[in-house]
This record gives structure tokens, sequence and C-alpha cells, in this order.
């Protein structure tokens, strides 16, 4: 800086800060950041199962880990303050460099230089001369067939000093709105998830078969009420011979003020739609509704056969000691790891003492015969009761994700195949009166394309005759 130059004050009007944080805010190395957060946020919440009790997750964690995760809103991030500012962090980031490009890019749109003159020249693609021995009228006929083919409407024609004309054709202006799109559809994204995740609910729900329910428990370890109710009129699964579910299927009816109001029988990826509640087919599976149990002597002789309704103490025939169906598993792990099939936890009640727990199993009668004592029990008879498990889904923001990913879609497809073109024809008489062609044009994106496209209408031109 030289002596003579003044020196420009600093500024104290509050504008600098205010600068500072626009700058923060549109910045590149923002967004990057905050991606990366939510990236990684997104793998510690698949990695830490969400939404479930609390107790569930001392089986896995200890003590003070589950108070410090709770504490921190891990168990339920998606919920949590933190989470939720990253969100509110990056939708100000995308509104502020949409704002910050917003002057240029309408700049682009409305700057509309219609002479092709010299300055203009030097900065165009596949900018020609062409002269042909026919009269301008006959050329600019040509030429606005020609060029009409590329471009849609009609060209805006300018005088020229020399007597000629000067037509400018444009194609694509809009597509630079793309940007804006793009934008606005990841902030309807964002506000549907909020929308969802804040106002709707995901539970899961068992109902026996003839039995009705007008509530559900939700991930958050919540009792969520229906307005109305929801009955498993039949349950019905098909299997493969190898055992492996084939189709499973629950016919469905929706009960409001005491009568049917819908019924459907949904299957997995086919659920029924209530009122915004969503009933998916998830499971199924069965509960022991009443056992028959033999009692058997050590030797082998039977001893007796007792019917125990499930979680009911029943009397064991020829001794003291009572039993009662306590628990069930459709796939029992052995010992040893192996599959032990169907099995029944029981509860032994001595005269004297507390209760002894143990298992026995469907499919291998004799489990029960290592155990020792003066009997042993196996299962004669087990007559479960069918259920089917809905996953539930209420989610309000459904359509704003759905609308925003449409725009999504709409803005890169504008994005990547559609461009902003301009094209500029000059066309007068030269000196030897010759009528004299000057074209040239630009495009905002996709130049290779314009330039092959621009190469085709250059050689048709010169071929008019």
């Amino acid at each position: 800086m030289s002596a003579d130059e003044p020196v420009k004050p600093a500024k104290t009007d509050g504008t600098d800060w205010i600068d500072k944080i626009w700058d923060f805010l549109t910045s590149l190395k923002l967004i990057v950041i905050l991606l990366l957060i939510l990236s990684a946020l997104s793998i510690a919440g698949t990695v830490i199962e969400q939404n479930k009790p609390l107790q569930e997750y001392y089986r896995f964690y200890q003590p003070g880990t589950v108070a410090l995760f709770s504490k921190l809103g891990l168990f339920d991030m998606y919920h949590s303050w933190w989470f939720v500012a990253c969100l509110s962090l990056l939708a100000l980031n995308i509104t502020a460099c949409a704002m910050d490009r917003y002057r240029g890019i309408m700049a682009g749109m409305r700057k509309r230089n219609l002479i092709l003159d010299e300055p203009l020249s030097k900065s165009l693609q596949n900018l020609e001369t062409i002269r042909y021995a026919l009269p301008l009228d006959a050329v600019e006929k040509k030429m606005v067939e020609l060029a009409g083919k590329g471009f849609s409407g009609k060209p805006v024609v300018t005088a020229a000093e020399d007597g000629g004309s000067h037509y400018f054709f444009e194609k694509g202006k809009y597509s630079r709105l793309s940007f804006f799109l793009t934008h606005l559809s990841i902030l309807i994204i964002f506000l549907g998830a909020l929308v969802g995740s804040f106002f709707g609910y995901k539970g899961y729900v068992n109902i026996f078969e003839g039995e009705t329910v007008s509530q559900l428990g939700t991930r958050a370890g919540k009792i969520q009420y229906l307005n109305f109710q929801v009955k498993c009129n039949t349950f019905h699964a098909e299997f493969y011979p190898s055992g492996a579910p084939m189709d499973y299927r629950s016919d469905l009816s929706i009960i409001q003020n005491g009568k049917e109001v819908i019924r459907k029988t949904i299957r997995v990826n086919d659920p029924l739609t209530f009122e915004g509640v969503t009933f998916y087919q998830s499971s199924y599976g069965g509960l022991p509704d009443q056992i028959t149990i033999d009692v058997v002597n050590r030797d082998g002789a039977l001893k007796g056969t007792v019917t125990a309704p499930f979680g009911r103490k029943v009397d064991i025939p020829g001794v003291a000691d009572k039993v009662e169906a306590a628990d069930y598993q459709e796939h029992f792990h052995m010992p040893d790891g192996s599959e032990g099939g169907r099995a029944i936890g029981v509860n032994i009640y001595p005269a004297k003492g507390g209760p002894t727990g143990l298992w026995l199993l469907v499919d291998h009668p004799e489990y029960d015969k290592q155990r020792g004592g003066d009997y042993y029990l196996r299962v004669k008879d087990l007559k479960l009761k069918k259920y089917t498990g809905l996953q539930v889904n209420r989610d309000p923001g459904e359509i704003l994700v759905w609308l925003g990913s449409i725009l999504l879609i709409a803005g890169i497809m504008i994005a990547f195949f559609i461009s902003h073109k301009k094209l500029w024809i000059s066309l007068r008489t030269d000196k030897k009166g010759r009528s004299e062609l000057t074209i040239g044009g630009t495009a905002n994106k996709n130049r290779d394309a314009f330039s092959r496209e621009m190469a085709q209408m250059i050689q048709s031109l010169k071929e008019v005759s």
C-alpha cells in the first residue's frame, strides 16, 4: 500500500460479526462436519438398539454405562435435543447457502445480452461464420427453422446498425432453479422426519385369534391408545417341507363405535391402514393354552396324567408336589447350543421349600429324566393359542417425506439433464454482397453435449442452399 493511498477504516457498525456468522453458516466446512456427525450418530443408533425398555439394556451394559447412555439420550437419540440441534443447524446451513446463491442464480437467469457483439463473441463456444450466395430473407427463414428445432419459442430479434439483425434463442432458463428445488426438498424431508418422530409412533402388538385390542406398546416403552379396536378374526400360516414359513396372513377387522368399519386380510408387504395408522404383518406365534403332562416313575411306569392350564398350579398325581406351566419357547436352545424345539418352562412346588424351575421338551419327551428324583415329567399334549404379531406405525410426516423425495428426484433430474442454453446468430450482408451468418452459443452445464449439438446445427446451416 502506497503512502498516498487512503487507509480503509475498520468496521465499527457491528456488521463485521454478522458477516463472520454468515460466512460460517454458508461454509462448506460446516456442512461436511455436520454430515460426518450425523453419519456417526446414525451408525451409533444402529449399533445401540433404540427405544427399548430400560431394564433390557442392563442385559448388555453395566449399570454405570446404562445410566450414562440414558442421560446422554443414546437410547432414544433421534428425539434427543442434540440430534435435533444438528438437523436444525444443517437445515439452517442449507437455507443460508440457498440465500447466498440466490442473487447469482437470478442474475444468470435475467442476463440477456441480445446482441452478438465482439466482446460476447470471444466468450462463446463453437463460434463460426458462414457465407451464402442467397438473399438474406431466404437464409433467415432457413436459419430460424434449423435453430428452432433445438430451442423452443421464437427468437428475440434486434436490428443491427449495419442493417443486419441479431437473433437470440434461449432454452432451459428455469433449470437454474434446480439448486433451490433440491435444497427445498431436503428441508421438506427433514421437516417430515421431525413431524413423524415427534407426533407419530411405532410399536408392536400381539393379538390372539378371536380377540380384540385397543392399545399397543411403543418402542419407547409407552402405552399408545387407539380410538378404535383391532380384531384378529383368524390367522393362517403355510410352511415349506423344511419348516420355513411360506406365507402367513391375518384376517383383521377395525371396529369403531361397536361396528366393523373395515376388514382386510394382511400379509407381509400388504398392510392395513386406517385413520393414518398402518398395521403390518410382522410375526406370529403361539402360547400354551392347555398342557397335558404324564408323570412317570423312574422305572418307566406311568404314575398318572395331569392337565395344566397355562399359568395355573395343579396337583401332580401320586405325589405332594404341584406343577405350573409358566413359560414357552418355540425354539429352545440346549445347553450344548443345539436346537431343542418346542419347550415348556414349568415350576414344581414341593410341599416344603421353594419352587424349582425346569424345561420340558415337547419333541424330546425323556429330557426331564436326566434331572433325577423319584419321578420325571413328559409332555403328552400341547394346545397352543395362536396369535398374530403386528407392527403398528403412525407417521403424520410421511406425506412430507414423500413430497420431499419426489421434489429431490425432480431437482436432481433437472440439474443433471437440463441446462440453460443460449444461442446468438448475427445475419448481415458483407462487403461483397453475400449473406453472412455468424453463430455462437453457450450452456451452463453439459457443455460437451452442447458442443455436439452446435456442431450439428452449424453443419446443417452450411448445407443451406
